[in-house]
Protein backbone atom coordinates (compact mmCIF):
# COMPACT_ATOMS: atom_id res chain seq x y z
CA UNK A 1 0.00 0.00 0.00
CA UNK A 2 0.86 3.72 -0.77
CA UNK A 3 0.36 6.55 1.51
CA UNK A 4 0.77 10.30 0.51
CA UNK A 5 3.15 11.86 2.83
CA UNK A 6 5.58 10.49 5.40
CA UNK A 7 5.16 12.27 8.24
CA UNK A 8 2.85 13.77 11.56
CA UNK A 9 -0.55 12.13 9.90
CA UNK A 10 1.53 9.85 8.10
CA UNK A 11 3.19 8.21 10.75
CA UNK A 12 -0.63 8.02 13.21
CA UNK A 13 -1.88 5.75 10.20
CA UNK A 14 1.29 3.04 10.82
CA UNK A 15 -0.63 2.28 14.29
CA UNK A 16 -3.74 1.35 11.77
CA UNK A 17 -1.56 -0.61 9.44
CA UNK A 18 0.07 -2.46 12.24
CA UNK A 19 -3.73 -3.53 13.79
CA UNK A 20 -4.99 -4.49 10.23
CA UNK A 21 -1.71 -6.66 9.22
CA UNK A 22 -0.63 -4.12 6.06
CA UNK A 23 2.49 -3.81 6.73
CA UNK A 24 3.90 -5.45 4.19
CA UNK A 25 5.10 -3.89 1.09
CA UNK A 26 4.20 -0.52 2.40
CA UNK A 27 5.85 2.52 1.29
CA UNK A 28 4.99 6.42 1.63
CA UNK A 29 5.81 9.03 -0.92
CA UNK A 30 7.42 12.88 -0.12
CA UNK A 31 8.50 14.68 -2.37
CA UNK A 32 9.05 18.18 -0.36
CA UNK A 33 10.73 17.13 3.32
CA UNK A 34 14.64 17.34 3.05
CA UNK A 35 15.07 15.58 6.87
CA UNK A 36 13.74 12.23 6.32
CA UNK A 37 15.65 9.10 5.69
CA UNK A 38 15.43 6.76 2.91
CA UNK A 39 13.48 3.88 4.88
CA UNK A 40 10.83 5.21 7.66
CA UNK A 41 11.62 3.79 11.00
CA UNK A 42 14.47 1.90 8.83
CA UNK A 43 11.90 -0.24 7.16
CA UNK A 44 9.44 1.53 4.88
CA UNK A 45 10.83 2.89 1.55
CA UNK A 46 10.27 6.29 0.92
CA UNK A 47 9.13 7.47 -2.66
CA UNK A 48 11.27 11.28 -3.19
CA UNK A 49 9.97 11.99 -6.98
CA UNK A 50 6.68 12.30 -9.18
CA UNK A 51 8.75 9.72 -11.83
CA UNK A 52 9.10 7.03 -9.20
CA UNK A 53 5.55 7.70 -7.68
CA UNK A 54 3.88 7.31 -11.99
CA UNK A 55 6.11 4.30 -11.79
CA UNK A 56 4.68 2.71 -8.47
CA UNK A 57 1.31 3.88 -9.08
CA UNK A 58 1.30 1.91 -12.95
CA UNK A 59 2.04 -1.05 -10.80
CA UNK A 60 -0.58 -0.59 -7.89
CA UNK A 61 -2.74 2.38 -8.15
CA UNK A 62 -4.31 1.84 -4.51
CA UNK A 63 -3.21 5.14 -2.45
CA UNK A 64 -4.08 6.52 1.25
CA UNK A 65 -4.04 9.70 2.01
CA UNK A 66 -1.72 10.12 4.54
CA UNK A 67 -1.73 14.22 5.51
CA UNK A 68 -3.47 16.54 7.61
CA UNK A 69 -5.56 19.56 6.85
CA UNK A 70 -8.45 19.41 4.16
CA UNK A 71 -7.48 21.42 1.40
CA UNK A 72 -4.03 19.83 1.62
CA UNK A 73 -5.52 16.36 1.36
CA UNK A 74 -8.15 17.57 -1.52
CA UNK A 75 -4.96 18.94 -3.44
CA UNK A 76 -3.23 15.96 -3.08
CA UNK A 77 -5.71 13.47 -3.51
CA UNK A 78 -6.34 15.24 -6.80
CA UNK A 79 -3.29 15.35 -7.88
CA UNK A 80 -2.71 11.81 -7.49
CA UNK A 81 -5.83 11.05 -8.87
CA UNK A 82 -4.91 12.40 -12.23
CA UNK A 83 -1.70 9.72 -12.36
CA UNK A 84 -3.74 6.93 -12.00
CA UNK A 85 -4.06 6.59 -8.31
CA UNK A 86 -7.38 5.27 -6.85
CA UNK A 87 -7.62 6.41 -3.08
CA UNK A 88 -8.61 3.64 -0.58
CA UNK A 89 -10.58 3.88 2.35
CA UNK A 90 -9.01 2.82 5.95
CA UNK A 91 -10.61 2.43 9.23
CA UNK A 92 -9.08 0.98 12.65
CA UNK A 93 -9.67 -2.11 13.81
CA UNK A 94 -10.61 -0.82 17.03
CA UNK A 95 -13.33 2.14 15.75
CA UNK A 96 -16.91 1.35 16.24
CA UNK A 97 -18.95 1.57 13.09
CA UNK A 98 -22.48 1.09 12.86
CA UNK A 99 -23.50 -1.38 10.58
CA UNK A 100 -27.26 0.56 10.03
CA UNK A 101 -27.32 3.14 7.22
CA UNK A 102 -23.75 4.41 7.91
CA UNK A 103 -21.93 5.35 4.73
CA UNK A 104 -18.41 5.92 4.36
CA UNK A 105 -17.19 6.98 1.09
CA UNK A 106 -13.62 6.45 -0.67
CA UNK A 107 -10.99 8.19 1.11
CA UNK A 108 -11.99 8.71 4.40
CA UNK A 109 -9.27 7.52 7.39
CA UNK A 110 -10.85 6.23 10.46
CA UNK A 111 -8.63 6.19 13.10
CA UNK A 112 -8.25 4.14 16.50
CA UNK A 113 -11.54 4.15 18.77
CA UNK A 114 -13.48 6.33 17.18
CA UNK A 115 -17.15 5.74 16.92
CA UNK A 116 -19.58 5.80 14.18
CA UNK A 117 -23.21 5.03 14.56
CA UNK A 118 -26.35 4.89 13.00
CA UNK A 119 -27.31 6.83 10.11
CA UNK A 120 -24.22 8.64 9.57
CA UNK A 121 -22.38 9.29 5.85
CA UNK A 122 -19.10 10.36 6.11
CA UNK A 123 -18.14 11.97 2.07
CA UNK A 124 -14.77 11.74 0.22
CA UNK A 125 -11.77 12.44 1.61
CA UNK A 126 -12.26 13.13 5.05
CA UNK A 127 -10.19 12.36 8.19
CA UNK A 128 -11.75 10.98 11.77
CA UNK A 129 -9.15 11.04 14.05
CA UNK A 130 -8.58 8.99 17.41
CA UNK A 131 -11.33 9.01 19.64
CA UNK A 132 -14.00 11.15 17.58
CA UNK A 133 -17.35 10.16 17.88
CA UNK A 134 -20.01 11.29 15.14
CA UNK A 135 -23.89 10.51 16.87
CA UNK A 136 -26.77 8.93 15.04
CA UNK A 137 -28.07 10.52 11.56
CA UNK A 138 -24.66 13.17 11.15
CA UNK A 139 -23.58 13.87 7.74
CA UNK A 140 -19.83 14.69 7.69
CA UNK A 141 -19.16 16.32 4.23
CA UNK A 142 -15.54 16.28 1.62
CA UNK A 143 -12.27 16.36 3.16
CA UNK A 144 -13.43 17.75 6.52
CA UNK A 145 -10.72 16.64 9.59
CA UNK A 146 -12.54 15.60 12.79
CA UNK A 147 -9.28 16.17 14.83
CA UNK A 148 -9.07 13.71 18.62
CA UNK A 149 -11.89 13.96 20.82
CA UNK A 150 -14.21 15.89 19.32
CA UNK A 151 -17.62 15.50 18.98
CA UNK A 152 -20.24 15.52 16.41
CA UNK A 153 -23.70 14.72 18.50
CA UNK A 154 -27.15 13.89 16.58
CA UNK A 155 -28.36 15.09 13.15
CA UNK A 156 -25.31 17.50 13.05
CA UNK A 157 -24.05 18.55 9.69
CA UNK A 158 -20.35 19.23 9.31
CA UNK A 159 -19.71 21.07 5.41
CA UNK A 160 -17.41 20.30 2.66
CA UNK A 161 -13.63 21.08 3.95
CA UNK A 162 -14.35 22.35 7.18
CA UNK A 163 -11.82 21.66 10.32
CA UNK A 164 -13.30 20.65 13.80
CA UNK A 165 -10.84 20.78 16.67
CA UNK A 166 -9.53 18.30 19.31
CA UNK A 167 -12.67 18.13 22.31
CA UNK A 168 -15.22 20.31 20.20
CA UNK A 169 -18.90 19.54 20.64
CA UNK A 170 -21.10 19.72 18.36
CA UNK A 171 -24.75 20.27 19.45
CA UNK A 172 -27.32 18.16 18.06
CA UNK A 173 -28.98 19.64 14.91
CA UNK A 174 -26.36 22.14 14.57
CA UNK A 175 -25.50 22.64 10.92
CA UNK A 176 -21.49 24.03 10.39
CA UNK A 177 -21.13 25.44 7.21
CA UNK A 178 -18.22 24.79 4.61
CA UNK A 179 -14.89 25.78 4.74
CA UNK A 180 -15.19 26.55 7.94
CA UNK A 181 -12.96 26.44 11.56
CA UNK A 182 -13.87 25.26 14.54
CA UNK A 183 -11.67 25.63 17.30
CA UNK A 184 -10.24 23.37 20.35
CA UNK A 185 -12.18 22.80 22.81
CA UNK A 186 -15.02 24.80 21.64
CA UNK A 187 -18.85 23.79 22.21
CA UNK A 188 -21.28 25.03 18.83
CA UNK A 189 -24.80 25.75 19.97
CA UNK A 190 -25.12 27.57 17.27
CA UNK A 191 -25.36 27.06 13.17
CA UNK A 192 -22.30 28.30 11.42
CA UNK A 193 -22.45 29.94 8.03
CA UNK A 194 -19.94 28.87 5.41
CA UNK A 195 -16.27 30.20 5.82
CA UNK A 196 -16.35 31.07 9.31
CA UNK A 197 -13.98 30.50 12.25
CA UNK A 198 -15.78 30.36 16.02
CA UNK A 199 -14.16 29.57 19.40
CA UNK A 200 -15.13 29.52 22.90
CA UNK A 201 -17.96 28.05 24.96
CA UNK A 202 -20.41 28.78 23.44
CA UNK A 203 -18.46 28.73 20.57
CA UNK A 204 -18.67 32.57 18.92
CA UNK A 205 -17.12 33.93 16.10
CA UNK A 206 -13.57 35.33 15.19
Amino acid sequence: MLVIGAKGFAKQLLLVFSELNMLERLCFFDNISHDLPEKLYGRFPIIRTFTELERKIKRDPQYILGVGGSLTRYELGKKINTLGGKMQTIISGSALVARFDSVINEGVAVLSNAIIECGVHIAEGSLVNNAVVVSHDSRIGKYCELSPGAKILGRACVGDFSEVGSNAVILPGIKIGRYCRVGAGAVVTKDVPDRSAVVGVPAKPI
